[in-house]
């Protein structure tokens, strides 16, 4: 038997019967289909038999009668499946008996201009509406996250709150293609403490690679005796598969265990739209996730390639400090144990630097900034090289301005940052006559500190002033690891300062740093902030 069934509406759920031969009136004075939608007008609109035929036509309603979306203005035939949408409320004209045995003539009258579909149904627009801002909110909480886990978080929460299902359940597939992340979401709470669910539901889904619709979970013998089905009480399903590019990455499931609701082909569509853009995001994330690990092991082999000479030499000045002192120790020569103690003590410092460079290159947290003097973090940084001046002879002279108040700064990273251009200076001052100065000055105009730490080296050609801040590039040969400016220039930024370089006419260099005295910086700067930690 023919049936309307309400599926938008007051009335949602309602089923009313066509009986054959009889015509109906829709409408709030129709007795054969009593609505309590106020939206539609006493004598709405009527369906009338005409043979094997049945028709549809408006009575001139407050506010017209729609058939799939369009404004019908005259005698219309009907198909089993249309959309007949009158004031709030949405038919679904539906064969009962499982085949149709009326047939529906294809009325050629019916426009298919464009003009016929410039009145637009509430049903189809709510519908657009529903979709646009749905995306919107997609595009919003996914855009620029490749945390695939908070992906599926987001995903959820805005399906819940879009579709209003008793639970969501949202899942994603592992590298062997099995259930890896599971998360479940009601309008109260989001867990991964998830209870029994379908999972047949999903691997059908996922295997037939498109959305799936079960009105009523309990008529589908495909699903009935499901153990999941069973232990979460489920009525109504849908279900789709989170797809890109062929590619099944999860899936999500909503459920409503209620008697009185059902999913509609709709909500279905609406679902597949959010499951291809849920999809996309996804995808994205993997393929970004997959770009950083194999930028990650080129780095690695970068760095591998770049420091192996470094390390080398380093390996080799230890086994010579060693053997040296060994000997001394076994023929009890104290003098000899002294001059192999230098070797070994210099590539210790050596493969000391090395490490805290490293370590200072590759972390990601962010650095502890207190409020600290820097003289004595100046004092510290002379003291520890003083042994590597003595043995260029190299003469080392520093200046700090009395008086200078407390900076922001990571005291332990700024005296890495001084080690390092103190030591380059040193490898770069010619021995017997080399001169290095390290000067400390506030400019109380610019509110900031003025490091310079100037040497009699060799000097630098202007075009390579940016190339020496570059990781792994050393002018050092085998001597050097090409990390030490990459780092203080790392550290310096992260302070919010600055750090340059220039050539000396006659020979030598010059680095100034900036650092300044407000922990809030440069407001146009986008470095991110350092947090001011006060000490004492």
């Amino acid at each position: 038997m023919l049936v309307l069934e309400v599926i938008e509406g007051p009335d949602f759920g309602a089923v009313f019967p066509l009986p054959q031969g009889e015509p109906q009136l829709v409408g709030r004075s129709s007795e054969a289909l009593p609505l309590g939608d106020p939206t539609i007008s006493r004598r709405h609109a009527e369906l009338t038999p005409d043979g094997s035929k049945w028709y549809l036509q408006d009575l001139d309603s407050a506010n017209g009668t729609f058939l799939n979306g369009r404004l019908i203005r005259e005698r219309i035939s009907l198909r089993v499946g249309d959309e007949v949408g009158c004031g709030a409320t949405l038919f679904r004209l539906t064969d009962q008996s499982g085949a149709s045995h009326i047939t529906f003539a294809h009325d050629t009258s019916f426009d298919t201009s464009a003009e016929s579909i410039v009145v637009t149904s509430p049903h189809s627009l709510d519908a657009a509406r529903n979709h646009l801002r749905m995306v919107h909110r997609l595009s919003a909480a996914t855009a620029g996250t490749f945390d695939i886990k908070a992906i599926l978080q987001h995903l959820v929460a805005i399906l819940v709150d879009e579709f209003k299902p008793d639970r969501c359940i949202g899942l994603l597939f592992d590298d062997e293609n099995e259930i890896g992340t599971i998360i479940e979401a009601t309008s109260t709470e989001i867990t991964t403490n998830v209870r029994p669910f379908s999972e047949a539901i999903i691997v059908h889904t996922c295997k037939e690679q498109t959305s799936l619709r079960i009105p009523n979970v309990l008529e589908d013998v495909r699903f009935l005796h499901d153990e999941g089905v069973v232990e979460s009480g489920v009525r109504s399903v849908l279900c789709a598969p989170l797809i890109a590019y062929g590619n099944v990455l999860g899936a999500i499931l909503l459920e409503i265990t209620s008697e009185n609701r059902r999913w509609s082909e709709g909500e279905q569509e609406l679902l597949s739209t959010a499951c291809g853009h849920g999809g996309l995001a996804l995808l994205t994330a993997f393929l970004a996730e997959n770009r950083m690990q194999h930028e990650r092991l080129a780095a690695m082999g970068e760095t591998v390639a770049s420091i192996s000479h470094s390390v080398k030499n380093m390996l080799q000045g230890l086994r010579s400090g060693a053997g040296a002192i060994d000997l001394a120790l076994k023929k009890g020569n104290l003098a000899l144990a002294r001059e192999g103690w230098p070797i070994l003590a210099r590539n210790l410092n050596r493969v000391y630097t090395l490490t805290f460079n490293m370590l200072a290159w590759s972390r990601s947290h962010t650095i502890e900034i207190s409020l600290v003097q820097l003289e004595p973090i100046v004092q510290d940084a002379i003291e520890l090289v003083q042994s590597a001046c003595k043995r260029g002879k190299i003469t080392l002279t520093s200046f700090v301005e009395n008086d200078l108040p407390p900076i922001p700064i990571d005291g332990t990273a700024i005296l890495q940052v001084l080690l390092n251009l103190l030591n380059n200076a040193i490898d770069a001052a010619p021995s017997e006559t080399g001169k290095i100065s390290l000067d400390v000055t506030l400019d109380s105009q610019s509110e900031c500190i003025n490091i310079n730490i100037v040497d009699n080296g060799c000097g630098i050609e202007d075009e390579n002033k940016e190339a020496v801040f570059k990781a792994f590039h050393t002018t050092k040969g085998q001597k050097g690891t090409g990390l030490g400016l990459a780092v203080a220039r790392k550290i310096i930024n992260e302070h919010r300062g600055a750090i340059e370089v220039q050539g000396i006419y006659g020979g030598g260099t010059a680095f100034q740093i900036v650092l300044p005295l407000d922990s809030d910086g440069n407001p146009s700067d986008t470095r991110g902030p350092a947090t001011v930690i006060h000490s004492g």
